[in-house]
Formats: C-alpha cells, structure tokens, sequence
C-alpha cells in the first residue's frame, strides 16, 4: 500500500491543490497530514482521502476534528497518532513537542516515524526507525515545496518536489 505524507500546508491552496492533483494521479487512497493547516479549509481539498492528521502549533484541533469527520468518520486526528497499517508501526506527530518526538523514536517499537514542523525534508533512520519528514507545501519557504510517497510493502519512499 502507498500513503501520501504531506506537512505545514500553512493555508496554501494552490500547492494543496496540486498535491491533491498529483496524489490523485499516483493512485493514492490514504494520505497523512503532519500539521500545520493553519486553516481547516485545507481540508476540504483532501476529503476524498482517508485521512490520518496531527495537530500542528498554527491550528485549532476542533475545527480539524470536526472538518475531517464530516468527510469519513473514519478518518482519525489528534496531537499525536499510533496507527498500524499494513502491518507497520507509525507515529506521527507535528514536531513542535521535541520530547514527544525524542520519546518516540527512542521507543524502538515503530517503524516509522513521520512528522513535520521544520519545513525540511528528512529521511534518516534510527536503529530500526525510519525518520520521514516529507517537507512543506506552505509556510516560510526553507527549500522547494515537497511531499512524499511511502510504499509500505517496499519501504521506497519518493520525494516530489514542485513543480508537480
């Protein structure tokens, strides 16, 4: 199974769009949003989705909560998330708590953990732990807007940088 993984959207709609566009294109069901909507009007641009989303310091969990279940009530937020998917262990978080952070990737029971926050991709691995940060669609622009794609069976991860 292949996830999208995208970060510090910052009420960026015309990169979310053609994220969306791309994800959409690559066949993509499940996407993992690592904070920082800013505004929850992002969401409406990824409703098709099955939606794993963390909260970042610019947002405000209700509105979040509350936009991404109109969509599925399946789809899950939440400071932090553990979830198991395809038999893989993950932890997301945003970033901005560093111990929640450290705690998880000192844990040693996941496989991945994703977050955002810096605005700058990372893949790096700890023991086990792979360290995803797929980059920023919006925000303070550090380096080129990116995203990625994790295939879960194969552990390739594809970083696509605009334009998409």
């Amino acid at each position: 199974m292949q996830i999208g993984i995208i970060s510090d959207t910052h009420d960026n709609i015309q990169m979310v769009q053609a994220a969306q566009k791309k994800l959409k294109e690559l066949g993509i069901k499940t996407i993992i949003h690592c904070g920082d909507f800013t505004e929850a009007d992002v969401i409406d641009y990824l409703g098709e989705f099955q939606l794993y989303c963390v909260y970042g310091n610019g947002d405000y969990p209700f509105e979040i909560d509350e936009r991404i279940n109109w969509f599925r009530p399946d789809n899950r937020a939440g400071e932090f998330l553990e979830l198991t998917i395809d038999n893989k262990h993950i932890f997301v978080t945003h970033g901005h708590r560093f111990n929640l952070l450290q705690n998880a990737i000192m844990d040693g029971n996941y496989d991945y953990v994703i977050h955002g926050h810096t605005h700058q991709f990372k893949d790096e691995f700890y023991k086990k732990t792979r360290l995803i940060n797929p980059g920023a669609l919006g925000g303070k622009k550090v380096e080129a807007r990116s995203f990625v794609v994790l295939d879960l069976e194969t552990d390739y991860l594809q970083k696509i940088t605009e334009p998409f």
